[in-house]
């Protein structure tokens, strides 16, 4: 599959291996005693990320806010003249596209080991994991002859009020989503009317984790997410079943930051190095069902290769420079069809 989604790794490279050489962002100056982390990950990856690194590093103490990227990226924006947060990790890079203002670039120690192309030119974020985006079922409500294999067959009457979603305003996996379908239906008033179809069949809810949960509990049939959520319940024996659309699904980064003018910016930057690092992409995949950005890491047991799955090929910069636009659309289509 291609990897390079359009972008590009320039004289960084150059840079990354003279990082590398000097090692983690130790090399940055001494890690300050304590660092605040914002994350859209979920409460557990959260936990066992920061157990790990206080393990790693036991001078520095780890506090986190744990929100939706919608959430995180506001509360940012209140705290920019006086930042309390130092790091922002494993959320949509749209949202940091959007708001680069708020952010340092870096480009981490690690970076000469990702895949070509997966550091933005201005390294304004790095990337973190790759995460396809899937329909996920539970098995008990669906079988596999009526289950849906495109997005489209979401817009099946039988499926009304029975499709789980987050609010994309709120969340960034269903931000991305809301941006796959555009990018597949049309950019214009064809796509929309799609979001519009599915909307009225979905159960919009104010968190992603409502939406998985939801489907591995039983209190949905459906639900649209990434493949790592639902993953994560499949290998905990869930009754859950993945689906990658026959249209083509975004096969997306998500990415993490430096927070301009954090607090404790040497800190920021050895958290952010160790959570790309080899030890802990390996935990991400073992642990987690997460894919790596490493080209040492292989790829979680269990599901496809990349390239056995249909990609489109999303637009990352018009996803980030189009977020308030298409947002402010969304919640209009939500109005009109909830």
């Amino acid at each position: 599959m291609e990897r390079t989604r359009g972008w590009r790794m320039g004289l960084g490279m150059i840079a990354c291996v003279l990082a590398t050489a000097l090692g983690t962002a130790w090399a940055q100056g001494k890690p300050e005693s304590s660092v605040v982390v914002y994350s859209a990950a979920d409460a557990d990856m959260v936990n066992a990320v920061v157990a790990a690194f206080e393990k790693k590093y036991p001078g520095v103490k780890a506090s986190t806010v744990v929100a939706g990227t919608g959430e995180i990226i506001k509360r940012m924006e209140a705290e920019k003249d006086r930042p309390l947060g130092d790091v922002g990790w494993s959320f949509g890079p749209e949202a940091i596209g959007d708001k680069k203002g708020l952010f340092e670039p870096y480009l981490s120690a690690e970076a000469a080991s990702f895949f070509p192309g997966e550091v933005p030119a201005d390294r304004v974020w790095s990337p973190f994991t790759t995460m396809p985006y899937v329909i996920m079922y539970n098995k008990k409500l669906v079988s596999e002859a009526e289950k849906p294999k495109a997005w489209k067959d979401v817009l099946d009457p039988k499926w009304k009020g029975k499709v789980a979603f987050a609010d994309a305003s709120k969340s960034g996996s269903s931000y991305t989503l809301l941006v796959t379908w555009l990018t597949i239906y049309g950019k214009n008033e064809t796509g929309w009317k799609f979001v519009e179809d599915l909307l009225r069949q979905c159960k919009v809810l104010p968190k992603s984790s409502m939406t998985y949960q939801g489907v591995a509990n039983g209190e949905y049939p459906l639900g649209l997410t990434f493949e790592q959520a639902a993953f994560e319940y499949l290998k905990g024996g869930a009754p859950i079943g993945l689906i990658y659309p026959s249209e083509g699904t975004a096969i997306t980064l998500d990415g993490s930051a430096i927070i301009k003018n954090a607090p404790h910016p040497n800190a920021a930057k050895l958290f952010l190095d160790w959570t790309v690092s080899k030890e802990m992409q390996q935990l991400m995949v073992g642990q987690f069902g997460r894919r790596s950005v490493r080209k040492d890491v292989g790829s979680p047991a269990g599901l496809p290769a990349l390239d056995q799955i249909k990609a489109i090929n999303y637009d990352l910069n018009y996803a980030a420079n189009s977020r308030a636009e298409l947002l402010k659309r969304f919640q209009d289509a939500l109005v009109k069809t909830q």
